[in-house]
């Protein structure tokens, strides 16, 4: 499940979830008009991560089993639709047939700037729990030849999304499938 507040003239995205890997929280403060990532916190069994970004870099520290190790890393940029609220982020652009765009995301695991290929691939009406939608059927890859890609279709009207499906390439290639609840 995924909240949104507003709070301190900035937005908070926190995504909340269960899988056989246990329990997971991810929380992004995104800066109001551009939705930059400026601060994550995430919470997966005993690992604790609190990241920090500005300047295009990102500073804080990785906590596992007791040991604390600091995060400086060079980012080169701002990042976008990173971590909880990204789907939503991704939602507001100016989607349409066609429609491609590149952005910066910090990969956690490997400690180091990534770039995300968008593009919009067409229209398809999707059926989910939630009812059934006109979407756009959003692809996003690795720019820089990862193997991980997501498909997300997000709906014309409200603008949201309402599936995802995407391969996990550091899970031995598992695809995870989310869908919009009534």
């Amino acid at each position: 499940s995924t909240t949104v507040e507003e709070e301190n003239g900035e937005w908070t995205a926190t995504s909340t979830m269960e899988s056989p890997m246990g329990k997971a929280s991810d929380a992004c403060t995104l800066e109001k008009g551009t939705l930059a990532v400026r601060k994550r916190n995430i919470h997966q069994g005993p690992a604790v991560i609190d990241l920090e970004f500005s300047g295009g870099k990102a500073i804080g520290t990785f906590s596992m089993n007791g040991q604390t190790r600091p995060v400086s890393v060079d980012l080169g940029g701002p990042l976008f639709a990173d971590g909880a609220g990204s789907l939503m982020a991704i939602a507001a652009l100016p989607l349409a047939e066609g429609y491609t765009a590149t952005y910066r995301n910090f990969d956690v695991q490997k400690q180091k700037e990534k770039l995300v290929q968008l593009k919009v691939t067409g229209s398809e009406s999707v059926t989910v729990a939630a009812g059934t939608f006109d979407t756009f059927r959003v692809e996003l890859s690795s720019a820089d030849g990862g193997a991980d890609k997501q498909t997300v279709w997000v709906a014309k009207d409200p603008r949201k999304p309402v599936k995802v499906s995407a391969v996990i390439a550091s899970m031995g290639g598992a695809t995870m499938v989310q869908e919009l609840l009534p």
